[in-house]
């Protein structure tokens, strides 16, 4: 933030090589019918990032909406740990699509972590690719989280930078 309480979100994408990476719009209200069915707004919100479209699908790896809600997948390899099926009983979100169902659902940090009390995500591997371990940083204009998801279960870190 700065000194007129200005909240900024950035990263950079610090690959050596490209995934053929490109600014990804979806737009408010758009159809997108997530992988285990995982619920959302009746109206959902637009997005802007960047990801790559892959199998028809726009996979974000950092994406804000509408309302300033940011959210950027980071590496974490060695650490993050998913399962491969869905869990009955919960919401499972696939972790490709975690950013684009954050963004397009949730208008605010609060409502985000609110809702992964009931949040599975589901490592589904998009045929020619490999396991993306990864965790994510999601913040907003009054505060942030880190969303880890490990062999111990799911950790919501509260991130006061």
């Amino acid at each position: 933030s700065d000194d007129e309480g200005n909240t900024y979100f950035g990263r950079n994408l610090d690959w050596s090589f490209s995934y053929g990476e490109t600014i990804l719009v979806t737009p408010r209200g758009y159809r997108y019918d997530t992988v285990f069915g995982a619920g959302g707004k009746a109206k959902p919100n637009a997005v802007i990032g960047v990801g790559v479209v892959m199998a028809d699908r726009p996979m974000y790896f950092d994406c804000a909406n509408e309302h300033g809600l940011a959210i950027a997948g980071l590496n974490f390899p060695g650490y993050a740990s998913f399962v491969h099926e869905p869990v009955e009983g919960t919401e499972n979100v696939a972790t490709f699509e975690f950013p684009l169902w954050v963004a397009r659902n949730f208008d605010s940090v609060d409502e985000v972590e609110k809702a992964l009390r009931n949040v599975t995500l589901v490592s589904q591997i998009v045929p020619g690719q490999q396991e993306s371990l990864l965790h994510w940083f999601i913040g907003d204009g009054k505060r942030s989280i880190v969303v880890e998801q490990m062999a111990d279960g799911m950790h919501v870190h509260h991130d006061d930078v």
